[in-house]
């Protein structure tokens, strides 16, 4: 958002929030809605899409809006206007209200796989962006949808960078310790299909063979800031194998501590998810490499990874 408005863009934020039991919680998550863009300085460039009740159908109708009202958000949809959907945020009837819908894929494994299942929006738009940017690689193994009707074509992808605000993101003093994090999901449930198969796609089975990491680079200190409970045994088995644990609710709970969490490392170590190293996905996945090095299952880069990464942390303090 703030990147098109630095391009001079007439850019709203429009999103939806499915109502619950809980009308407390609801409010409370408006509330926090308004307030971290408000911080941003984006008061009147959003509309917030309360759906009570929730359904998979989106209809203006049924929603209140809260930011820009319904009648302001009715004049900008008369006139030319691009929407930039998210994951598929949007559904129909409302996502047909808009003169040109472009898809933006955040996650390829799973849309991918899903969009050879069900609808998810590939007859509703009229481009499709993801960040999977090994996708028209000859080694790509990302699963193809169908022919998309009324057309009967394919679906043609166009690939773009995750994006960061290098606004945000201001250059910070070297950390005084070489500390190294990563912010994720420990544990997820998902089902992608890979060759007949349904691979575990969390994060604990794509860390397991770099869990000796703290013992082979013990001059650094490893943290994962993931959803472990506290009385989870695994918090103890990764503690006693020399990783912090962070609670991401407390480091990520607000846009300004992110960044803050973020500019207090040297740098990110993670595991790229076994399923996007199948699918050949993206640049990383398809090197073996992710942020400071991570290879995936490709064994054969395993030794050189850890070793390349205790050299990296052990001459990047030296550096000017």
């Amino acid at each position: 958002m703030l990147g098109l408005r630095r391009l001079k863009l007439d850019a709203i934020w429009l999103e939806l929030l499915p109502a619950t039991d809980d009308l407390a919680a609801d409010e409370a998550k408006i509330k926090n809605f308004q307030r971290q863009l408000r911080a941003h300085g984006l008061t009147r460039r959003y509309c917030l899409l309360y759906q009570k009740p929730a359904s998979d159908t989106h209809d203006l109708d049924s929603v209140r809006c809260i930011g820009i009202s319904k009648r302001e958000l009715l004049d900008r949809l008369g006139g030319p206007n691009v929407l930039l959907n998210l994951a598929y945020s949007i559904h129909p009837p409302l996502l047909l209200k808009f003169e040109r819908r472009i898809f933006c894929d955040l996650d390829p494994s799973e849309i991918f796989y899903w969009m050879t299942k069900i609808e998810m929006g590939q007859s509703s738009h009229h481009e499709f962006w993801t960040i999977g940017l090994n996708v028209h690689g000859s080694d790509c193994q990302l699963p193809e949808a169908a022919a998309v009707p009324p057309t009967g074509r394919r679906l043609q992808w166009k690939t773009f960078y995750p994006l960061v605000d290098t606004k945000l993101f201001q250059p910070q003093r070297r950390p005084s310790a070489p500390k190294v994090t990563t912010v994720g999901q420990w544990y997820w449930s998902g089902a992608v299909e890979v060759a007949g198969e349904f691979p575990d796609l969390s994060k604990k089975f794509a860390f397991e063979p770099y869990l000796d990491l703290p013992r082979r680079v013990p001059e650094a200190e490893f943290e994962l800031a993931m959803n472990i409970a506290a009385e989870d045994p695994e918090k103890q088995r990764l503690q006693r194998l020399g990783w912090k644990i962070a609670d991401p609710h407390r480091v990520a709970r607000t846009p300004t501590a992110y960044r803050r969490y973020l500019a207090g490392a040297l740098a990110e170590f993670t595991a790229i998810k076994g399923v996007d190293v199948a699918h050949r996905l993206d640049q990383r996945s398809r090197c073996g490499i992710s942020r400071i090095g991570s290879a995936g299952h490709y064994r054969r880069h395993l030794r050189r990874t850890l070793s390349s990464c205790g050299k990296w942390i052990q001459l990047y303090p030296r550096r000017r």
